[in-house]
């Protein structure tokens, strides 16, 4: 028996099926965006490497001819190979050099060929003389009887340049003309000679045998303090200049020098006897009336420009010490603390080495000892500053210095507070009173004033 539903109950779900149909037919809603991470900005490709070659240095080439060579500044080749200052002076036969931005090697020429002088600037106040190999700039203070401090200053050269001098080099002469330049032909037959390094023989042993200056040696030879301080049996050295010394076992003199030694002779001055007199504090009115009188110069400069105090007046046993020691490195300039005249300059007062005595206005005298030579002779007028020595370790010396006394009435005073622009530490100056000195018959109350003494245990040395 069939069951029979109500239409009235069939209507909701009609209605419901008729909807779901109609829902059927409606078109599906449009899709959502995808969100996704913004894509990386494509990396720019790599520079390329900067171009460059290999150059092996050979015998005698600097690091200037190759910069010249290759047309590339010597600041570049060092930056590019990472090169310090200190460095560029150690470089050595068989060393390898990146040259950047060059493609192909070219050959390199030495720096001793002659520098047109015509493409270097013009010059008013003098000429120029091409450095010829063997040549240092002592022979050109000789040659054309300039002082090592005009050489200096006109070509703006300091104690670690002139070490750095090499051949081909244009050094300006001042006060000539370039008619007037010694050409390469005129000059002396040889300009030095091998030298084969014997047993223990040091740096300055070879100064004072070929009586070549430590400096020049360095320069000639390349060589760093380090390097000069180090050398070995059998190593085989350029002795600049050095044959002249074994035919003439006198020092090479300008006719402005020989006319101050006949001075000298006049004044009695420039012997032994005389150092020993001054050393002692006994000055003739004539040799200060010769340094330009009784008007004190007041101050004294500092006598290495860079120099480092080592110890000072009053020190070491007993307070013996009536000096002050300023060390440096072997080559740098002694010069002179105030003007005077020369009164001495030789080796002849033992333990002292290579020394020099100079006579100031008011009757001051200084001290320069162990030098390892002597630019200056006896007679000469010296102003404040002028090259007197060069920084040395003769005599009883412990390493390169230069033993300073300041000696006044018979007394070594002690110079601290007068010194300009002061002590030199290694890396400041003293903080200490600053005196200046215009009496001549009483020193500062800040300048300390004894007789001199003897060194404890050396029947030789005196003060030092």
């Amino acid at each position: 028996m069939t069951r029979r539903i109500p239409a009235s109950s069939l209507a909701p779900a009609i209605l419901a099926l008729l909807a779901l149909l109609a829902a059927c037919d409606e078109p599906p809603p449009p899709p959502q965006p995808v969100e996704t991470e913004p894509a990386e900005p494509e990396a720019p490709p790599e520079p390329e490497p900067e171009p460059f070659v290999e150059h092996a240095l050979e015998e005698g080439q600097t690091l200037w001819d190759v910069a010249r060579s290759y047309d590339v500044s010597v600041d570049a080749i060092m930056e590019f190979n990472e090169l310090r200052p200190r460095d560029v002076r150690r470089l050595s036969k068989g060393r390898v050099l990146r040259i950047p931005g060059v493609e192909e090697a070219v050959e390199v020429s030495r720096a001793y060929q002659p520098t047109p002088v015509e493409e270097l600037p013009e010059l008013e106040d003098g000429a120029y003389h091409v450095l010829q190999p063997g040549e240092t700039l002592w022979d050109l203070a000789h040659t054309y009887e300039k002082s090592i401090d005009e050489l200096m200053a006109r070509n703006e050269l300091d104690d670690e340049a002139v070490r750095g001098l090499r051949p081909g080099r244009a050094v300006i002469i001042p006060g000539i003309e370039q008619d007037d330049v010694r050409q390469a032909e005129d000059a002396a037959e040889s300009r030095g000679m091998r030298h084969r390094v014997r047993r223990g023989e040091t740096i300055w042993d070879l100064a004072r045998s070929f009586r070549v200056s430590v400096s020049a040696l360095m320069a000639a030879n390349r060589f760093s303090p380090q390097d000069a301080q180090a050398l070995r049996e059998g190593q085989q050295i350029w002795i600049p200049g050095g044959t002249w010394a074994h035919r003439d076992d006198s020092p090479r003199l300008t006719p402005r020098q020989r006319r101050a030694q006949a001075r000298a002779r006049r004044l009695g001055l420039g012997t032994r006897q005389v150092a020993q007199r001054l050393l002692h504090g006994h000055v003739e009115a004539r040799w200060i009336r010769a340094a330009g009188g009784r008007r004190l110069p007041g101050t004294l400069r500092w006598p290495v420009t860079n120099g480092r105090f080592v110890r000072g007046y009053g020190s070491g046993e007993g307070s013996y010490h009536l000096a002050v020691d300023i060390t440096g490195d072997i080559g740098w300039n002694v010069r002179a603390a105030a003007p005077g005249i020369v009164a001495y300059s030789g080796d002849e007062v033992p333990g002292y080495g290579h020394m020099v005595l100079v006579v100031h206005p008011g009757g001051w005298v200084t001290m320069y000892a162990h030098n390892s030579i002597n630019f200056v002779v006896a007679g000469e007028t010296v102003p404040r500053g002028a090259v007197l020595a060069e920084l040395g370790s003769t005599g009883i010396s412990r390493g390169p210095h230069v033993h300073f006394e300041f000696i006044h009435d018979g007394k070594n005073c002690d110079p601290a507070t007068l010194f300009r622009p002061g002590v030199r530490h290694a890396s400041r100056l003293a903080r200490i009173p600053r005196e200046v000195w215009r009496d001549p018959d009483e020193p500062p109350e800040g300048v300390r004033c004894a007789r001199r003494r003897r060194h404890p245990r050396s029947r030789w040395v005196v003060n030092e």
